[in-house]
């Protein structure tokens, strides 16, 4: 078997976008939404959730650990759906690292002030073992 030189195998760990913190290659959250008010204490593995106020319902709601947004929230509540509202050019209200992954949750009582039925969809930038840690 052939063996991989140490230097190219060191090169390699270096061009890897995600840092060893798991978080520093994130965006921070007092660069992406400077006017953001918290809206929810931290959450296990998403963080505490940030928004605009005139941007809520639908968001963005950023999810922030250690200042850097981890994810991007929209809530979508479930009479828009059922009329048939359509939602086009949604802005994640910032540049995104690449997604790790995508969640849609219902919520038959609603979250927070919206008590009513809404969906709540997130798009992970951090990875699953780095959310599950904080």
């Amino acid at each position: 078997m052939k063996q991989v030189p140490v230097t190219i195998v060191a090169t390699f760990a270096l061009a890897t976008p995600i840092a060893a913190d798991g978080l520093s290659h994130l965006p921070l959250l007092s660069d992406i939404a400077p006017q953001a008010i918290a809206i929810s204490p931290h959450v296990p593995h998403m963080g505490a959730h940030w928004a605009e106020p005139a941007n809520l319902p639908l968001g963005p709601i950023y999810c922030e650990i250690e200042g850097h947004v981890v994810c991007v929230e929209y809530m979508f509540l479930a009479s828009d759906l059922a009329a048939g509202r359509d939602w086009t050019n949604i802005s994640p209200g910032m540049q995104t690292p690449p997604i790790t992954r995508i969640d849609m949750e219902f919520k038959p009582d609603g979250v927070g002030p919206f008590q009513e039925p809404l969906y709540q969809v997130h798009l992970y930038f951090a990875q699953t073992e780095v959310l599950n840690a904080r």
